[in-house]
């Protein structure tokens, strides 16, 4: 049977990014169609509109990587292990960010403690070794990845909190210092990044239950400053403009490091800001979502949820009956668990002898990181 051309692109584009790797060897024509950018576009504008394309990424203790799919029944089904971006003995893993089908992962060696950035497509396990920024990276940092509709182009900005902050454009190869917030200190909390672990010596840790990452949405970052009591940062990655949008009433802001946390996500597209308190020993958690964005009067708090263990939650995917997965790190538990904001899906991983140091949902995606950049 003799197809057209776009019957059978639009045939493929439905098809999940492992089948269409295997599909390449079909034919040469096959090869060349799903090779096409606009084939990649086309395929990832039906996956973003896909729950079944929905996967998360985990990273556990021994810092392999594992994927899922996501389901509202059964939240963590047919889990693969993938292969690490690099190789090598490594001292340290950690997933800053996720977007468009691509993660953003920081690598240290052992015993040198080099520092290296890392995009990764989890789907097609390609990867490329991004240049470092200039300044040093002793100092805990706070990632986002976004894309500039304006200059066609992926950009990373990297904040900190000794007025240092940097972003790189991957067309152009190299990172650029920027003016800071007007406030003048964008202090960032210490997640203790990139613990050294000793086979068998210690516990697995939860290495970014206080830190968040930046948010992007309407074309910019997201975050909230320790200076700002009343007002998140962003950023926009096009005329790189700060601008501020005011917090809903309500939310507890308390910068204790131990056992607090706020910070902002982005669920179906919508900007979110979530907090975590503690007080008399029950840990208080709320979230809140911006139904028109920028409208402080548009603040809607979700749900709250009480508890005498979750000492920190991170909103990290809501689904279309409008439950939210949660990343949660327990007082008796090391690492964290995943579950839904209803508690009547379950809990994973179920087994205590699992640590899980953090998990992003990701969509699939056919895009090559090496093409996305000039070097």
């Amino acid at each position: 049977m003799d197809l057209q051309e776009e019957i059978i692109m639009d045939i493929l584009s439905r098809l999940p990014v492992r089948s269409l790797l295997r599909f390449k060897c079909v034919s040469k024509f096959w090869m060349s169609l799903i090779s096409q950018s606009y084939f990649t576009t086309k395929h990832f504008n039906h996956a973003k509109n896909n729950q079944s394309f929905q996967k998360m990424l985990l990273l556990n203790k021994e810092f392999s990587f594992h994927c899922s799919s996501l389901s509202s029944v059964q939240l963590f089904e047919d889990v693969q292990r993938l292969d690490r971006p690099c190789s090598g003995k490594l001292w340290g893993w950690k997933i800053h960010c996720c977007y468009d089908g691509l993660a953003l992962i920081g690598v240290r060696n052992y015993p040198d403690k080099d520092f290296i950035l890392l995009l990764w497509n989890p789907s097609t396990r390609e990867s490329v070794v991004l240049p470092n920024p200039k300044f040093s990276q002793e100092v805990s940092c706070t990632w986002g990845l976004g894309y500039d509709l304006t200059s066609d182009d992926y950009k990373i900005l990297k904040i900190d909190g000794k007025e240092r902050n940097e972003i790189l454009a991957l067309k152009s190869g190299s990172w650029r210092k920027i003016d800071d917030h007007p406030t003048g200190d964008n202090s960032v909390l210490s997640d203790m990044d990139y613990l050294a672990f000793r086979h068998g010596a210690l516990d697995c840790v939860d290495t970014s239950s206080n830190m968040g990452y930046l948010a992007f949405v309407r074309g910019a970052f997201h975050w909230i400053d320790s200076l700002l009591n009343h007002s998140m940062v962003t950023f926009s990655i096009s005329d790189e403009v700060y601008g501020e949008i005011l917090l809903p009433v309500g939310l507890d802001l308390v910068f204790d490091i131990m056992h607090s946390k706020q910070g902002v996500s982005v669920l179906e597209g919508v900007l979110c800001v979530y907090s975590t308190r503690i007080d008399h020993g029950k840990y208080t958690f709320k979230l809140w979502v911006m139904n028109d964005y920028g409208v402080k009067e548009s603040w809607n708090q979700l749900f709250t949820i009480q508890s005498t263990d979750l000492y920190s939650i991170t909103p990290k995917y809501m689904f279309s009956d409008g439950d939210v997965l949660l990343r949660c790190s327990q007082l008796k538990r090391s690492g964290s668990v995943f579950k839904t904001s209803n508690e009547s899906s379950g809990v994973w991983p179920q087994s205590d002898l699992e640590c899980i140091q953090d998990g992003f949902v990701y969509t699939e995606s056919l895009t090559s990181p090496k093409l996305l950049t000039w070097y």
